[in-house]
């Protein structure tokens, strides 16, 4: 006998493949995005030894990003963006995103240094002192590489109207599987 969940737990069950049913084509192309990304970035570093946290990172990552696009659509500032030619919005999102993606870097290497030195003021100076920046600097730039393409085949796929993409892009042969 099948045990009885309770039916706030079904609801949950219920939003979260809602949620994924939603963010998952936007989460493929970030997942793809990010783990040729940071394949780069270890090649260009001469530090091809790919572990298993730059999987579990780009994993992470590429969720996050999936969901903060399609959250990004509904805010104001989205909105206001429609105003202005789509390259601007594009740039605007493209850049809004990769200074985040810096910014979130720094916060990461600030706080392990706030960790290992037990002083704010430390935690800074190790940060300047002991950080390679390059490494920040290409995922930022990466990071908005993906970006860009994403709300640039967005921009386009919308201007082009729904299933114009299709001889470009086909759509999966069973599109009920993730419905």
């Amino acid at each position: 006998m099948a045990p009885d969940f309770p039916r706030w737990l079904t609801g949950v069950g219920r939003f979260l493949r809602k949620e994924l049913v939603a963010a998952w084509s936007v989460f493929l192309f970030f997942l793809t995005g990010f783990l040729l990304l940071t394949t780069l970035i270890n090649l260009a570093l001469a530090q091809f030894s790919t572990e298993i946290t730059t999987l579990y990172r780009a994993v992470v990552a590429a969720l996050i990003a999936a969901k903060a696009a399609l959250l990004l659509d509904e805010t104001p500032l989205a909105r206001s963006l429609e105003n202005y030619q789509r390259i601007v919005a594009v740039a605007v999102k493209t850049f809004f995103y990769g200074t985040l993606s810096l910014m979130l870097s720094y916060l990461e290497r600030f706080l392990d240094a706030l960790r290992r030195e037990h002083s704010f003021d430390a935690a800074i100076q190790s940060l300047f002192d002991q950080t390679n920046h390059y490494p920040l600097i290409a995922l930022a730039l990466g990071v908005s590489i993906v970006v860009a393409l994403y709300f640039s085949f967005l921009e386009i796929s919308w201007r082009m109207g729904e299933g114009a993409m299709e001889p470009i892009f086909p759509a999966s042969r069973n599109r009920e599987r993730f419905r």
